[in-house]
Parts: C-alpha cells; structure tokens; sequence
C-alpha cells in the first residue's frame, strides 16, 4: 500500500527558488523532531496547514541574536509525498507510538551511554533505527506543539498539539511534485 499526502514547508522565497531547481536540503541532527529529514506541515490535527507553513516562515526569518530579519520575502512551498506502508511511521496513532516505545527499550543503553544531556530523544531514536537498518524509514509523521511568532513573542508555551507534522528522508524518491503555494513579504 502506498499513502500519499500532501505537505507544507515554510521557507525564504530564496530558498523555495532553490529547492525548486534542486530540491529540499535534509536538516540534519538528532535534536531535529523526527530526526534527519526535510520537515513538512500535513493534516492532522489541523486543516489549516498551509498557514502553519505560512507562520513557520515568517517565524523563522526573525534573528533573535541580532534582532533582525534574516529575510523580508517568504514562501510556501506545496509537495506531494508519498510513501510505501513499510518505509512510513505514523506517531499520531497507537501502532506508531507502541513501534517508538519499542524503540525507546531496544536502544536504552545507547541512550544512557551517549553522554551528552538531551531534551528529547525523538530525533535520536528514528536516527538510529534508520541509520543501523532497523527501520526502513523514509517518512515519520507525528504531533507537535510548535511556538510561532505570536506564541514566542507573548512567552506562551503549551502542551497541547497545535499541528502536525512529517519529515521525509529521501525527498528525490519520496516527493514527486513541488508547487509554490503563497508568497508574501514580512513587514
């Protein structure tokens, strides 16, 4: 079986022009979300994906450091994704969170031995799983509480999911289509 959605991925228009031409770049890391992969808003727990991306863009263009914008045009970019059942791991249902706690206990002593203090080990684990074969993943898919711009500015930090979202790993195989979807400048 192969799931097919589609996805929502915020960035500078500079950047949407380069992936365009070359396709995404992996953000790299085992403090990433869900691990090594291009990141994506999908449906899940919200219909309004593509204004998530929108807000991810905008969010992401702000340095705190230097207190300035890194960049006044943003994009969204639209991809179809697609996946075989075997390769794809959804964390928004029991099947899936009973695979990471599987997970979790098959890599415990790594987890203990790494020696570095980490926040989460979501991104860890997948890296793992996929880096020694034990998982084919291409495509995991989970719930997150992300804070945009608004929710940063007024220091609001929930528990509670506000979207969904997916990385892929092998964005030439498992993405087979990218479309610019908004465009719009920050003031």
């Amino acid at each position: 079986m192969v799931f097919s959605f589609d996805g929502f991925h915020g960035t500078s228009f500079d950047s949407a022009k380069k992936i365009l031409s070359n396709n995404y770049e992996l953000s790299i890391g085992d403090d990433e979300w869900l691990g090594d992969g291009v990141y994506f808003f999908v449906s899940g727990v919200s219909t309004k994906i593509s204004e998530l991306a929108e807000k991810w863009a905008i969010t992401q263009s702000w340095d705190n450091d230097k207190k300035i914008y890194k960049y006044k045009e943003y994009c969204v970019l639209h991809s179809n994704i697609q996946v075989e059942e075997s390769e794809y791991l959804d964390l928004t249902i029991e099947d899936g969170v009973e695979i990471l706690s599987y997970l979790v206990e098959r890599y415990k002593d790594k987890i203990e031995t790494i020696g570095k203090k980490m926040k989460f080990y979501d991104g860890f684990i997948l890296n793992l799983a996929r880096g020694e074969g034990f998982l084919p993943l291409e495509v995991v898919k989970g719930n997150f509480y992300i804070k945009f711009a608004q929710e940063r500015i007024e220091r609001i930090n929930l528990r509670t999911s506000n979207c969904t979202i997916c990385t892929v790993y092998n964005p030439n195989k498992n993405i087979l289509s990218n479309s610019i979807k908004i465009t719009g400048q920050i003031k």
